[in-house]
């Protein structure tokens, strides 16, 4: 399966009139957010019966509605802690995860919450994270250089 980003308001659509779905939100550009789409689709071909979204908050307008579109759901996000996946039980929150992860962490971190999948997810990167890793290294050295966390220099 195919997880493309797209507006908050279609993720939680395809999501939150489930009995369970997944809900990944995130920002543009965020190396994080960016490595959960191969995540999510690992995640989903275990998981074929699971609805999964990933929705990107990319403008002020999609912060403002959070309010009425996210937190009355239980799902409370902000800049600092993008991305957020949110287990939904009939379109409110039972658990949140912050932070990205391979799709092994994050799936075992779905089996505490709902039980295992139909297929089990391989306990380490797949060919597509690992892709997607080395094709952000630039964005993510660049983003620990602003934190003061290393140089903007991949190779350093």
């Amino acid at each position: 399966m195919h997880i493309s980003p797209t507006t908050v308001a279609h993720a939680l659509n395809h999501t939150a009139h489930a009995p369970i779905g997944v809900l990944a939100l995130g920002i543009p550009r965020c190396p994080a957010t960016m490595l959960l789409v191969p995540s999510l689709e690992m995640i989903a071909a275990a998981r074929p019966d699971l609805p999964i979204a990933l929705g990107i908050l990319e403008s002020p307008a999609d912060w403002a509605s959070r309010d009425e579109t996210l937190w009355p759901r239980g799902i409370h996000i902000s800049r600092s802690i993008v991305p957020i996946v949110a287990v939904l039980r009939e379109g409110h929150a039972v658990a949140t995860r912050r932070g990205g992860a391979p799709a092994y962490v994050i799936d075992e971190w779905l089996t505490s919450v709902i039980g295992s999948g139909r297929t089990p997810v391989a306990d380490s990167l797949s060919d597509d994270e690992s892709a997607q890793l080395a094709s952000l290294a630039r964005r993510r050295a660049q983003h620990a250089a602003v934190k003061g966390r290393g140089s903007a220099d991949p190779g350093a």
